[in-house]
């Protein structure tokens, strides 16, 4: 097993995406397989014990509004060889050809990398840090990296490696600050030291990392907070007959000050930008709507 190879087979997992949509459950456990790597934990991990935190990144990181299914990722990377399940022959299916739950757990069923790809990963300090960052910035924004790092127990920050960062348009966020008159669409922020601006940023409304252009009309200025919170699925849009609206996810709670930050501007509409023919595109609302927004919005 080459490193060339592993790249390939990681670049393979994109393939069970279906017009565009996210497809996060195997990046998910493979992070958190590489987490356990970086601390030194043996290859192979049990089910049971795996079980909790795949599902919490599931929660926090996975598609909005399903059930989450920690068992079907742990079973199917094993047809992206990417995987395996030593005894798995012995094992039942369900009709979708996933392993039972219950059989997992009680079985106490262990699975991980193949021996190669965990040698290679072993051979030097930084390879399971590349292939960890090769997954965040083929399935993640950046704004998520972080925290997703912390879950699964990897160093936060390191040296990125651009590699396999799709190339960005360098003036994508100088147009999209512009047009909206450098101030964030949801709190009009607009902090500076001088000239320059403080925590302004040019959000992707279709994520980067999946086929979003460097458009100004997939993309808002927003302050870190709405940032962040639109990569989560906090915040998103809504089509109305004039523009659009910002809507708050009824899964954002709070009893503190600081959540009146979302609350106050939910069905708020949406400051359009300078010249409105670079208004945001209906297919990139529609992607984060389906994406990534936690259904249902407040009422």
């Amino acid at each position: 097993m080459t490193r060339d190879q592993l790249s390939k087979r990681i670049g393979r997992i994109n393939i069970g995406q279906s017009h565009g949509k996210r497809a996060p459950h195997k990046p998910l456990l493979l992070l958190l397989a590489l987490g356990r790597i970086h601390r030194g934990e043996p290859r192979l991990v049990g089910y049971s014990k795996i079980e909790g935190p795949l599902k919490e990144l599931l929660r926090n990181f996975g598609m909005p509004s399903v059930t989450l299914h920690p068992e079907q990722p742990f079973g199917r990377l094993c047809n992206d060889e990417l995987w395996e399940i030593p005894g798995h022959e012995a094992l039942s299916r369900t009709a979708s050809g996933d392993y039972l739950v219950g059989q997992l757990r009680d079985h106490d069923v262990h699975g991980g990398f193949p021996e190669a790809i965990f040698d290679l990963l072993l051979s030097r300090s930084e390879a399971a840090l590349e292939v960890a960052e090769e997954l965040l910035q083929r399935h993640f924004p950046m704004s998520l990296h972080d925290e997703i790092c912390e879950m699964v127990g990897l160093p936060q920050r390191w040296v990125v490696r651009d590699k396999f960062a799709a190339k960005r348009d360098p003036s994508f966020r100088r147009n999209v600050l512009r047009e909206y008159e450098r101030r964030c669409v949801v709190c009009e922020y607009d902090v500076r030291l001088g000239d320059d601006l403080i925590g302004l940023e040019a959000a992707h409304i279709r994520w980067h990392s999946h086929r979003g252009p460097d458009s100004v009309s997939n993309g808002l200025a927003l302050c870190g907070l709405h940032h962040k919170a639109l990569d989560k699925g906090a915040l998103g849009l809504d089509a109305v007959t004039d523009g659009f609206e910002i809507v708050v996810s009824s899964e954002l709670t709070g009893m503190t000050a600081p959540v009146r930050w979302f609350l106050d501007y939910h069905r708020k509409p949406l400051r359009p930008p300078r010249n409105h023919k670079h208004a945001p595109t209906i297919e990139y609302v529609c992607w984060h709507q389906e994406n990534v927004f936690r259904h249902p919005s407040l009422p």
